[in-house]
This record gives structure tokens, sequence and C-alpha cells, in this order.
């Protein structure tokens, strides 16, 4: 049975209900590179890493996190280092430089000793990595592209990197985005990518007019789980704890129904902290029998308002880093306005607040804008839109947003 991690990556058993993801994921490998989209804790990373965790035969996974990185060479550098700590594609790294007398014997002679860090070090002082990255890195791919076993590179926060390259240097940002679709689509070669982000990649590099960059990618989203499925993780979450003694607690499919009310969409990691704080109360206050009323006080002084609402922010702090100048204004009031509803708006509605927001003229360009926006919004997981109107992915999103900044003016 699985066990609630609420601030690292669920790996192994504790990463639950995904089965068919992680099979559909295999399934596409076979021919095809990914694109794996989800906001944060939705369950990407752990998606990513039961991939690496458990291989089909002829993979090597190996996973890199790029989201410091701010350019294309630190990129290089990065991936060198990671590649060369894998015993199956070592002796071919170490190759890319038997020219270069002291490096290939640094190399060469620190095999089991070295760590990435120092590793990284190196490569920027003995090497001509940082000003010709690409042809390194082409050469460093290509190398591995024919290996037994198969790599199998798994890039998580891609967008984020690209946005930070973006910022310092779009070209840079252009530059890096077409040597690494043309690495993908090598006739030659056998490794395979799997891309992530908890951004949206497909919105960002269309603001920037890059999306040929990554039409050879399938995108597959991770999404909520299942009525079905939540359910299932309720209720062995609860069966896999002592309340007191040796007794376990088994909990009631009315209040699995009234737990799963309450949330709306259950987003894995959301539902695991709604969990994780009705489980501590309990153990904090010695109840020995959870009650309609009990879940309720923590939803409401807990997960909405208390400590545990922290858990909200970064879908807020992401607008202001990652939509731009007018349409991070024009969001934050389409969602001010959402949060107050209790029913899904029309487009047209939220069209309006977009053009006071923006000060822009009713015209098919400020249309256009706002479809963008809107589509942004659904992709990034906050907006749901059914026969053009639109409300909140998420109740428990809702709700909080409604509490922390319902009351600011929409206009």
């Amino acid at each position: 049975m699985h066990k609630l991690v609420i601030g690292n990556v669920p790996r192994g058993k504790d990463y639950f209900g995904q089965k068919v993801l992680i099979k559909n994921l295999w399934r596409k490998l076979e021919k095809d590179n990914i694109l794996l989209t989800a906001p944060r804790r939705f369950g990407k990373t752990g998606a990513m890493y039961c991939l690496a965790d458990n291989p089909q035969k002829f993979f090597e996974p190996v996973i890199l996190n790029v989201e410091p990185i701010t350019s294309p060479s630190n990129f290089i550098v990065e991936l060198t280092a990671k590649l060369y700590k894998k015993s199956s594609f070592r002796k071919k790294i170490v190759s890319l430089w038997n020219k270069k007398k002291y490096f290939f014997s640094f190399l060469r002679d620190s095999i089991s000793n070295i760590d990435i860090g120092g590793l990284k070090i190196e490569l920027r002082k003995h090497t001509e990595i940082v000003q010709n990255w690409e042809s390194y890195g082409e050469e460093l791919l290509s190398l591995l592209s024919t290996n037994t076993p198969r790599l199998l590179l798994i890039i998580d926060e891609f967008p984020i990197m690209i946005n930070h390259i973006a910022k310092n240097d779009i070209k840079e940002a252009e530059k890096l985005l077409r040597w690494f679709r043309s690495i993908r689509i090598a006739s030659e070669t056998q490794t395979r990518f799997v891309v992530g982000g908890s951004i949206n990649l497909v919105s960002t590099l269309n603001k920037l007019n890059l999306v040929d960059t990554i039409n050879d990618l399938f995108v597959q989203k991770v999404n909520v789980f299942s009525r079905k499925t939540a359910g299932q993780f309720i209720k062995e979450t609860f069966a896999n704890e002592i309340i007191s003694g040796n007794q376990k607690f088994k909990i009631s499919d009315e209040l699995v129904d009234f737990i799963l009310e309450l949330v709306g969409a259950p987003i894995p990691y959301l539902l695991a902290v709604f969990l994780n704080a009705i489980l501590e109360h309990q153990q904090e206050n010695n109840i020995k029998k959870i009650t309609k009323d009990n879940i309720l006080k923590i939803f409401e002084e807990d997960l909405l308002s208390g400590a545990t609402s922290i858990t909200f922010q970064h879908y807020r702090s992401r607008i202001d880093q990652y939509y731009f100048d007018l349409d991070g204004d024009a969001a934050k009031s389409i969602l001010n306005f959402l949060s107050q509803t209790s029913h899904s708006v029309k487009k047209e509605t939220l069209y309006q607040i977009f053009l006071r927001k923006t000060n822009l003229s009713p015209d098919n360009k400020s249309y256009d804008n706002f479809s963008d926006l809107m589509a942004r919004l659904e992709n990034d997981f906050y907006l749901k839109e059914i026969k053009q109107k639109y409300s909140f992915f998420s109740r428990v999103l809702q709700l909080w947003w409604k509490n922390n900044y319902g009351y600011q003016e929409v206009y």
C-alpha cells in the first residue's frame, strides 16, 4: 500500500493510480518522443521517475531537471556530466576528448571518484564546450544514438529553462530549440526523449513564434484522478493508518463521497494534502471516529485558510512569472471574477473584462489575443471550458482564490 508523500516526489508504490498513463508512455516511446505536460503537483515528475526507476528492456533512462539552467552551453554541460555518471555511456563520452591529453587523462583516471559538480567545473575549464555547445552536443548525442542499451533522456522543466534562456537572448533560445529538434528527428538515432514541464510549452513557444520546433513531439497530458481512482486512493490512505493501538481505520463510502465533493477535481497532490491534514487532526486530537463536521472544519480552516493553504500560492505566483505584461493583469482579473461566481460564465462576458483591463479595442486582433489567453489558462489547468462557458478547473483552487483575491477589483 502507498504512503502519503507531500514534499518529495512519490516513487514506487507511493506513485498511485497512474498505471494506464505509464503503460501508454512506454507504448508511445516505441516510435515517438513525448512532451509530458501538467501543472506542478499533478504527478508529472512522479511519472518521469516511474519511467526511470522501472525501465523497459533495452532502455537506459537518464533524468535531468533543467529548471535552473539559463544558457544552452550550461544545458550541454549538465547533460554531459549526467550521462558521464552512467557506466553504460561513460566510455563513449570519454572518447569525445581523446585528442585533448589533459582532459582525456582526467576523465580516464577519475571514473569512480569525481562528483558531478567537479566534472562540470573541469568541462568548463578545459574544453570549448561553452563556446561550441552545438557541435559538442551534436557529437555527444550522435555517439550515443546507436548505443545499447538505448538512451532514454528524460528532461524535466524544459519550458522553464527555455523561458530563462529567452529572457536573456531570444536568438540563443531559438538556436537551442532548433538544434534539439534536429537531434530528436535524426534518422539514425535510437535515442528517445521525454520532455516535461509544469508551464505550458506550446503557449510559451507560440508567443515566440517557435511552435514548429516541437511539432515532432507527441503531447501527453497528466490528468487528475478519475473519481474511482480517487476513491481508492482515499480508502487505501486511511486503511494504511493505525488510529488507536493496532486498530486500522476504515472510511465509509459516504465520507469518501463527501471528501470528493469538497475538493472537486481530484488533483492527486491536493487530495494528498487534504488527507494528510485530516490524519494529522485525528492524531493531534485523539479522534477515533471521523465525521463530516470534522472534515468540513479541516477543509475550511486548514486547507483554504490555514498553514496548508500555502500549497496554492504557486498558482498565483506562476501568473506573475510567466504571463507577461497585460496578459498577466487580464488573467488575474478574469480569475478574480470567476472565483466569485457559482456558475460558468460566457466567453463574451470574460472578453469584456479582458478589453477593459487591457484598454484594447474590440476587433479581430484583440479577440484573437483574448482567445489565446483563455486557451493558455485552460491548458495550464486554471480553467475548464464547456460550450463557450468557463469556470475554474478545480473547486478547491476557486475557493482559495476567492478567499485570497476575490475581493480585488476586476477592472
